[in-house]
């Protein structure tokens, strides 16, 4: 822990109280010397690192009031940013204890304890204290829905966390909730996935529905759902949902290609593919698009033909996976030294693609391999794109 900003925030309230003590008056008639003692007890227990005693010397030294609220909740806030959870409880349930506080003081300790609840995976307890906000407190019930929101999110309970959605999303008017409604769509298609697993195609078809009235841009909700008519054998409704994604997001055709490989087996219609591929690869060039339409190439024309077409996109548009393809489709008419020239070379291409992540987050920066919908890293939902760029897409 920061044991020079907590040193500072402490002396700091500690001097507060000192001076707020002082100004009142009639609590000095009464005796000033038992504050003035706990104060310096509190002062020396942080000079010799005994945080635990600095926080109780500062609880009692500091009386709890509207004056002193805001002092109590920096210092709460500051133990648990920096991972004192347990401190932190103790400072906003010491906040809670006093009748003194009115309504919306109480509110708003209520929220930081639920906050702290949180940070220590006590995530029952954070649930029925913002529920108690959400409807004592107009002022508050937003932050307690968010929160609300990520508890359920953690705990995957996805209806509860589509109807917390809603309940925010009828505040719009207040605040931009964009990000909301992303997530919510990503919620529908959670909850899709689970009827689709069980067979119930109904309801899935419902869910991706609502995803997409959620948020229209929602290129999961729209494989989802294709995915699901292919199953059904609906071709004509699968190869229109999928025609929607690319003017949607581009940058999800790596993730569009089987199921579009899937379609048009199913439809006989490869040479089909090829030229919708081929559309796709001059409106939204990308390194997987070229290795598929040079695999087609090479099942159609031969190997020369598919070497010839990789080697003019190289030209158009370097890219280290269309090499190791490249390099790949020469091993097979090599042979001799030229034959070791070109293993070492897929091998120190293939090293270095490996090294590579695929795929990184646009919020946080977060890397990967994998598509993941929900990010690992910040909790984003829809964020996480394939690397573009001569090292990815």
């Amino acid at each position: 822990m920061d044991g020079l900003g907590l040193l500072v925030l402490l002396i700091a309230t500690l001097a507060a109280g000192l001076f707020l003590g002082w100004r009142a008056r009639e609590r000095f008639r009464r005796g000033f010397q038992p504050f003035a003692s706990s104060y310096f007890q509190g002062l020396n227990y942080l000079l010799n690192e005994q945080v635990d005693a600095s926080v109780d010397a500062f609880i009692d030294s500091l009386e709890v009031s509207p004056e002193t609220l805001d002092t109590h909740l920096a210092l709460g806030n500051l133990l648990r940013r920096k991972g004192e959870v347990a401190k932190a409880i103790k400072i906003h349930q010491n906040l809670l204890s006093r009748p003194s506080l009115g309504l919306e003081h109480m509110h708003q300790a209520q929220l930081e304890l639920a906050r702290d609840f949180i940070k220590a995976g006590l995530l029952d307890r954070a649930e029925g204290l913002l529920h108690e906000l959400t409807e004592s407190s107009a002022e508050y019930r937003a932050d307690a829905l968010e929160h609300l929101i990520e508890i359920y999110q953690d705990e995957r309970e996805w209806d509860k966390a589509v109807k917390a959605a809603e309940q925010l999303l009828g505040r719009r008017q207040n605040k931009n909730y964009q990000w909301l409604s992303v997530a919510a769509g990503h919620f529908c298609c959670e909850m899709a996935q689970a009827y689709r697993d069980n067979n119930d195609i109904l309801n899935a078809r419902r869910l991706l529905k609502q995803a997409l009235q959620y948020d229209r841009s929602s290129v999961r909700a729209l494989m989802d759902w294709a995915a699901l008519e292919l199953q059904q054998q609906e071709y004509r409704e699968a190869r229109r949902l999928l025609q929607r994604v690319p003017s949607q997001d581009p940058d999800t055709i790596p993730e569009l290609l089987p199921l579009l490989r899937e379609l048009y087996w199913h439809q006989g219609d490869q040479i089909g593919l090829f030229r919708y591929l081929s559309e796709l690869q001059e409106q939204h060039p990308s390194a997987s698009l070229v290795i598929e339409l040079a695999d087609g190439l090479q099942q159609r024309e031969g190997e020369m033909a598919a070497q010839a077409y990789i080697t003019e996109q190289l030209r158009r548009r370097p890219s280290l996976k269309v090499l190791a393809r490249l390099v790949e489709s020469h091993l097979q008419f090599s042979e001799g030294r030229a034959r070791e020239n070109l293993l070492l070379l897929k091998s120190l291409l293939d090293q270095v693609l490996a090294a590579k992540p695929g795929y990184c987050c646009s919020q946080c920066g977060f890397t990967g391999n994998q598509l993941h919908w929900l990010c690992p890293s910040c909790k984003s939902w829809g964020t996480i794109k394939a690397i573009r760029g001569v090292e990815g897409e």
